[in-house]
C-alpha cells in the first residue's frame, strides 16, 4: 500500500510540474521541445476527441446495450442459479457504471478539442462543468469500486457456495423474521448475503436488493440532503418503495433503512421529524449470522420527534406522538405520548387533544 501511495504521488508530482513548465513555457518563453510535443498532443486530441467522436460514442452506446442485456439476463438466470445469475448481472453492471464514467470523462474532455467553438467558450464551458463533473464521477468511482471488490468475493465464494453451503433456518417471532445461518465461518463474505437474497426472492422481495439497496442509499442520501420541498421528497421516497399516504410530512434528513423501504408504511396525516431514521433490518443480533427484518407502521396522524430511531417489527398507533431522541423498540399504543430510550409510554392524550390530532386537512 505504501509503495503505491509513493509512486502515485512520483506521478502526480512528475505530471504537476510537467503541466506548470508546458504553460509557463507556451504564455512566456517558446521552446521548440515543448513546441513539438504540445503539437503532437494537439493532432491526436482533436484526432480522438473530435473526429472520431461519433465513432466513440457509437462504440459506448453499443457496449451499453450488450451489458444492458447481459443484465437482464444474469438477473433472470439468478432466479435458478443464484450464484451464476448473480456474477452475470453484478459484472454486467460494473460494466455499464465504467462505461458511464467512461462516457462522462470523454464528453467532458471533448469540449476542449471542440473545433467548432472559439477557445475562449471551449474553457468557459470546461470550468463552468468542473463542479459537476467531479461529484458525479466521484460517485461512479466510487460505485466502481464498490461493486468491483463485491464481485471478486462474489467469484471467490463460488466453491463455497456450491459444495460447501452452510445450513440455515427461519424464524418468525410475531412481526420480525429471523435468518440464521449456522457457522460464523462465512460472515464477511457474500454466502450470507446469497442466502438472505434467496430467502427474501421468495418473499417476492427484488433478487437484487443488495444491489438496490446501495442505490436506495444514495438515493436517499440525495433526497435527504438536496430536496427541500416537503411534496417532493415525500414523491421521491414512494419511488424507492415506501408506502406514504394523503397529508404526510417527513421532514428533511430523515434516512429511511435502503435495503427494505417497502416495508415502512405511513398512513394519511402522519410525519416524522428532522433526522429520523427507519430501519427494517437488523444484522446486530446475540448471534453473528442472523439476519432480521419487519415492517414499520405509522398509523394515521402518528408523529415522530426529531433525531428518533424506529426499529424493525414497530407500529406506532394512531395518534400517538413520539418524543425527539426517542428510540422506540416495541409497538406504542394508540393515542399515547411516548419518548426515551427505549421509548416508553408516559400518558394518554386527553379527549380535547385526541379531536385536535384527529382533525382533517
Amino acid at each position: 500500500m505504501k509503495k503505491r501511495f509513493i509512486l502515485l504521488s512520483i506521478l502526480f508530482v512528475f505530471n504537476s510540474l510537467f503541466i506548470i513548465l508546458f504553460i509557463f513555457t507556451r504564455i512566456f518563453y517558446s521552446n521548440p521541445l515543448v513546441d513539438a510535443i504540445y503539437n503532437y498532443l494537439t493532432y491526436w486530441s482533436v484526432l480522438i476527441f473530435y473526429k472520431f467522436g461519433i465513432f466513440i460514442y457509437g462504440g459506448i452506446f453499443i457496449g451499453f446495450v450488450i451489458l444492458l442485456f447481459l443484465f437482464i439476463m444474469g438477473y433472470n438466470l439468478a432466479k435458478y442459479k443464484q450464484l451464476i445469475g448473480s456474477i452475470i448481472y453484478i459484472s454486467s453492471f460494473l460494466g455499464i457504471s465504467i462505461i458511464f464514467l467512461i462516457g462522462l470523462l470523454y464528453a467532458y474532455f471533448s469540449i476542449l478539442f471542440n473545433q467548432d467553438l472559439s477557445l475562449n467558450t471551449r474553457l468557459m464551458l470546461f470550468f463552468l462543468f468542473l463542479p459537476l463533473i467531479f461529484a458525479f464521477g466521484l460517485i461512479l468511482l466510487l460505485v466502481n469500486i464498490d461493486f468491483y471488490i463485491f464481485l471478486k468475493d462474489l467469484i471467490k465464494a463460488r466453491q463455497i457456495w456450491n459444495h460447501n453451503r452452510p445450513k440455515f433456518e427461519i424464524k418468525v417471532k410475531g412481526k420480525i423474521t429471523y435468518i440464521n445461518i449456522d457457522t460464523d465461518k462465512y460472515i464477511f463474505t457474500p454466502i450470507p448475503i446469497l442466502i438472505i437474497a434467496k430467502y427474501l426472492r421468495n418473499e417476492g422481495f427484488s433478487i437484487s436488493w443488495f444491489v438496490k439497496g446501495a442505490f436506495n442509499h444514495l438515493f436517499s442520501l440525495i433526497i435527504t440532503y438536496l430536496i427541500g420541498w416537503p411534496r417532493a421528497r415525500i414523491a421521491l421516497f414512494r419511488f424507492i418503495g415506501m408506502k406514504i399516504g394523503r397529508n404526510c410530512h417527513i421532514s428533511s434528513r430523515s434516512i429511511p433503512d435502503p435495503l427494505l423501504p417497502e416495508l415502512i408504511e405511513f398512513e394519511d396525516g402522519s410525519g416524522c421529524g428532522i433526522g429520523v431514521q427507519l430501519l427494517t433490518h437488523n444484522v446486530m443480533n446475540i448471534k453473528h449470522g442472523s439476519f432480521s427484518f419487519g415492517p414499520i407502521k405509522v398509523c394515521e396522524n402518528a408523529r415522530i420527534g426529531a433525531y428518533s430511531v424506529i426499529l424493525p417489527g414497530v407500529t406506532i398507533g394512531k395518534g400517538s406522538i413520539i418524543g425527539a431522541g426517542s428510540i422506540v423498540a416495541d409497538d406504542i399504543p394508540a393515542y399515547s405520548i411516548a419518548y426515551g430510550a427505549p421509548a416508553k409510554v408516559m400518558r394518554q392524550l386527553t379527549e380535547s387533544e385526541k379531536r385536535e390530532i384527529d382533525k382533517k386537512y
